[in-house]
């Protein structure tokens, strides 16, 4: 009795005392190469035996001889001594496939090269699954354990080099309809080496079909052909001919689907939901938010995936804190800080340091806030980043004391729809009527004008400029008419209305949007309007109708203006194409 691998070298031990090898050498060439190689093999078998037992735990149990004999005999019955160079006088020898490296011969016949036998499929592995057997190879820093990928890989060297073993002739051969049943089809990589041959297939009687097609081949050219070919090929193997008619419709799908992006128009495969009115009527929100709208005239597709299918951002996974939590953050600190001076009373911004130490104050309470509820990031990370987070908020503060001093904060965080208790903007009449919430970051006002203030977080970009020009009103720029009317509505009187983007990152305004109460973009009864196209103006409420209008009605094409930052590329494959 004793420990398996204490067994395995007892085994070496006696073959060694005996002189074995010694021994078994001295007979002809041949049955002494022979049986030398069966007592190699017999060692190996031996340690394999031991190995496998301590993979299942039992590396210390102490096995009785007889125990341990059993084991090594059923090893024993399944190894195989390495092959011997070649039959001799044209004998005719069979191996199995995974004796094929090493072997070689005039001629060699692969049987059973049929679908889904050749290569063969590895045999399930009981013991360990794939992903335990990754780890231990991590961590032994080889491949001490083979993976069903490694297992296969396996499988195909053999396969090919059973097609290599014949020097001068090789065939292949597959079960053929008979009387015992229908056969199968040769398997791909038989296909492929044949026609790479340029050999024929021998059908019935011997007669040639003609050269053979890979599988691949198979589909294409019946999925291209008419439905004859797919009617045929549907005869000689059904599995074939579905792939191929699967082939055919997808490709049929693609191409409608190109076509559509190249007119930038909807089609079934590609933004037309005209057939499905009732289950885009319940998918649409009751209240839109200018965000939504932008998207939409950035791409029609992404209101399809981010508004019907309400498909989110993907989330971050990062050390850092989230961009958009970074933003709220920076939100919320600016926003607490001008309130309390509201209610302190006190005057406006000059650069004074009690100023900043006020914000240092509100943002350290800010930010204690945020780490509780876990949307800062690592907290190590985070001991770092909020000195970046602060010292831009403290340049924001110091910069806006340059402003007009006349201008004070009036409205902060003003929203409006949705649960805030003030009412949605409607634009336009029944059925056609779009209701707009929405929230205002900061509207600064005196007893003439007020001055939106949109605070951007993103980092700097050329083109925030041309979104605040007259002709981005209502066409790409949403939010701007929509917190303008709100702003109005909120504090009316004010005889000039302008709005810009407080860039946080570089402590600066972009050049305002001027406007009027009075000015076409902002009419909103029918007679308003009507007065305001006559004069070649168009109505923001105009233009809210129409695109939602168009949602309503399904239609939702691939026609990008922008692809940056869309995360709906793998659902429309088409991005950054069609755009103008």
């Amino acid at each position: 009795a004793g420990r398996a691998r204490d067994h395995a070298e007892r085994l070496r031990g006696v073959l060694a005392h005996l002189g074995a090898q010694r021994r078994a050498a001295r007979t002809e060439p041949g049955l002494a190469r022979r049986d030398t190689e069966a007592l190699v093999r017999l060692e190996d078998v031996a340690d394999e035996v031991a190995r496998a037992v301590a993979m299942l735990g039992r590396g210390q149990d102490v096995l009785p001889a007889s125990e341990w004999r059993a084991l090594l005999e059923v090893a024993l019955d399944r190894a195989v001594a390495p092959p011997a160079p070649e039959a001799a006088a044209d004998a005719v020898e069979l191996w199995p496939v995974r004796e094929a490296p090493g072997l070689t011969a005039r001629a060699a016949i692969v049987i059973g090269a049929g679908q889904g036998a050749f290569p063969a499929a590895p045999p399930p592995e009981p013991l360990l699954r794939d992903a335990e057997r990754i780890a231990v190879n991590r961590v032994a820093g080889r491949l001490a354990l083979p993976t069903s990928s490694a297992r296969r890989a396996e499988a195909l060297h053999q396969a090919f080099c059973a097609l290599a073993v014949g020097r001068e002739t090789v065939g292949l051969t597959w079960a053929g309809s008979g009387p015992e049943g229908p056969g199968s089809a040769p398997s791909a990589l038989a296909l492929e080496v044949l026609a790479a041959a340029g050999a024929e297939v021998a059908g019935p009687g011997g007669r040639p079909t003609g050269l053979p097609q890979t599988a691949r081949e198979a589909i294409r050219n019946a999925a291209l052909a008419g439905d004859a070919a797919l009617a045929e090929l549907a005869a000689a193997d059904p599995r074939l001919a579905r792939r191929a008619a699967s082939a055919r419709q997808r490709g049929r799908l693609e191409l409608d689907r190109a076509e559509a992006v190249s007119a930038r128009v909807a089609s079934r495969w590609a933004g037309a939901l005209s057939d499905r009115q009732e289950e885009l009527a319940a998918a649409l929100p009751v209240e839109w938010t200018p965000s939504q709208l932008e998207v939409h005239a950035r791409c029609a597709y992404q209101t399809f995936g981010h508004v019907v299918l309400r498909l989110g951002e993907p989330e971050t996974a990062e050390l850092d804190i989230d961009p958009r939590d970074e933003g709220r953050l920076a939100h919320a600190v600016l926003e607490r800080f001008h309130r309390e001076r509201l209610q302190g009373g006190t005057p406006p911004l000059s650069g004074a340091p009690e100023e900043s130490d006020h914000l240092r104050e509100v943002a350290e309470r800010t930010f204690e806030a945020f780490a509780a509820d876990g949307r800062v990031g690592d907290p190590a990370v985070w001991a770092a980043r909020k000195g970046a987070v602060l010292s831009r908020l403290l340049r924001v503060v110091a910069a806006e004391a340059g402003e007009d001093p006349r201008l004070r904060p009036a409205l902060l965080e003003h929203e409006f729809g949705g649960g805030s208790g003030v009412p949605p903007l409607v634009l336009g009449e029944g059925r056609d009527a779009v209701r707009l919430r929405g929230r205002l970051d900061r509207v600064d006002a005196d007893a003439e004008r007020l001055l939106l203030i949109d605070y951007k977080d993103a980092r700097a970009r050329p083109d925030w400029k041309d979104r605040l020009a007259p002709e981005a009103m209502g066409e790409t720029n949403f939010q701007v008419p929509a917190y303008l009317l709100a702003a109005a509505r909120a504090l009316p009187g004010r005889r000039q209305l302008s709005a810009t983007y407080g860039l946080l990152r570089s402590a600066e305004r972009a050049p305002a949007f001027e406007s009027s109460p009075g000015d076409g973009l902002f009419a909103m009864t029918r007679e308003a309007r009507s007065a305001a196209r006559g004069r070649g103006e168009r109505p923001f409420a105009d233009a809210v109708v129409e695109l939602v209008g168009r949602v309503r009605a399904g239609e939702l094409p691939i026609a990008p203006r922008d692809c940056a930052g869309c995360s709906l590329g793998a659902l429309c494959r088409f991005e950054n194409r069609g755009a103008p």
